[in-house]
This record gives structure tokens, sequence and C-alpha cells, in this order.
């Protein structure tokens, strides 16, 4: 009976392999990853000073995001909301942010988020500041999980990772 039964296992394998070989669609027999990690840590801006939020690299985004740990806030204009940004992301562009207490709009634009959830700011890239005003905007309201990916759009779209746009925008 072992001897039927590994026989059947040996000729299952054999099969399985042959079938994936010849498929066009088959499934690759070691893994393709992708290498997020450059080795370099978070970028920092210049304008970065103590007791500002952290600053990520895009591992910890990229962890961040498929671990579904918190909420990206995109920082840019609409318009480059609009043309890329990472999946799922809230636009809260900097730049038009309203006079007095920005408390109501946070809450509003939020969903009325807990204030110890994790908020992820971001915009451009290394050369936008804008998501480190907006995070220090976050902290001044008490929102107390902020952190920068500061490497933003630009960086999560080099290393290949996925986009949502909402207008095609070209090049």
């Amino acid at each position: 009976m072992l001897k039927q039964a590994t026989l059947i296992i040996v000729f299952s394998v054999i099969l399985g392999l042959g079938i994936n070989a010849v498929r066009s669609n088959g499934i690759p027999y070691v893994g393709q990853y992708r290498e997020l990690w450059s080795g370099e840590g978070p970028i920092v801006p210049p304008g970065a000073e103590a007791g500002d939020p952290p600053f990520i690299s895009l591992d910890v985004a990229e962890m961040e995001f498929s671990n579904s740990n918190a909420v990206f806030v995109d920082a840019r204009e609409e318009y480059e909301f609009e043309c890329g940004t990472i999946p799922g992301a809230i636009n809260i562009p900097f730049d038009y942010l309203p006079e007095g207490d920005l408390g109501p709009y946070f809450d509003s634009a939020l969903g009325g988020l807990d204030n110890n959830h994790k908020l992820i700011t971001f915009c451009s890239g290394d050369e936008c500041d804008l998501s480190l005003h907006l995070a220090r905007n976050f902290q001044a309201y008490g929102y107390a999980n902020v952190e920068i990916f500061f490497g933003g759009a630009r960086e999560w779209e080099k290393f290949g990772l996925e986009m949502e746009r909402r207008q095609n925008c070209g090049e």
C-alpha cells in the first residue's frame, strides 16, 4: 500500500511539472520577487527638524500598505493626485488647506479617524516637502501616529508598485 501511494505521488508530481512546463502561463518554479530595499534607509529632507514625525523608507511604506495598517495621505494638488497616487490614498492638498482651525477640516477629510490611527503623508518625492508640512500640521492637531514617506509617489512607482490613476495625464 505504501509503495502504491508513493508511486501515485511521484506520478502526480511528474505530471504536474510536465503540464506546468508546457503551459503559456505556467507557474515559475522559483519566485521572482521585487527588491524594494535600496539599503539607504528613509529619505530625510534638509528641512527636517527635531520633533518632526518620523520618516519611513519605501520598504516600510510598502509593508504598511500591504498590511492595511495605515491611511496614506497625498499632500499634492488634486491634479497630481488624479494622475497617479498610491492606491486608496486620501488627497489633502497642503497648498489649499483652509485658514483657521484645521481640526474640523482634518476630521472631515479623514472620515473621523481616531487620532491614534497611523497616517502616512507623501507627495511627489524628495524634491517636494508638502508631505513634511502636512505631517507637522497633523501632529499639531493631535494626530499622534504620523509618519512621512518622503520618497513619495515617484519612488513608489519607480520600484514598480501599483499606482491608482483616475485620469490619463500622459507622461
